[in-house]
């Protein structure tokens, strides 16, 4: 009974692909062709949003100017209290696209001493009494 189902599913599935596939190409070839017709309208769209983006951005230039001095005035102050208090700071600017890290030098780990690492000792050349040789 279960064979009989599974060849039924099979053949209405082969048969929606057949519908839908050819579909599919038909819509990809309409949209290029509109989008190959509307070439000039999409291309003036596409320079009417940049104008407009470099008109919004001249307007308020100088509201922009004075949020960056702002900026710049707190992390200066931010960093100017970490160097006196010793503590370690990171300002992360544009959603991490610039990071300033400080790190003060109170809190840096001691360097390693220069003596030499313990090891066990190496096993010497004559002792060979403790060794099993497996034969071939």
């Amino acid at each position: 009974m279960r064979d009989w189902l599974k060849n039924v599913a099979l053949f209405y599935i082969i048969i929606l692909l057949m519908v839908s596939v050819p579909l599919v190409v038909v819509f990809v070839v309409l949209s290029i062709t509109t989008l190959i017709s509307l070439r000039y309208w999409i291309a003036g769209g596409v320079f009417f949003f940049i104008c407009l983006g470099v008109f919004l951005v001249y307007k308020n230039r100088k509201q922009y100017s004075k949020d960056l001095r702002r900026n710049k005035e707190e992390v200066l102050k931010i960093l100017e209290h970490a160097i006196k208090s010793g503590h370690d700071v990171d300002i992360s600017v544009m959603g991490g696209l610039l990071k300033i890290s400080y790190k003060s030098k109170g809190k840096e780990l001691p360097a390693p001493p220069n003596k030499e690492m313990p090891s066990l000792p190496r096993p010497s050349d004559g002792d060979n009494n403790n060794i099993v040789q497996l034969e071939d």
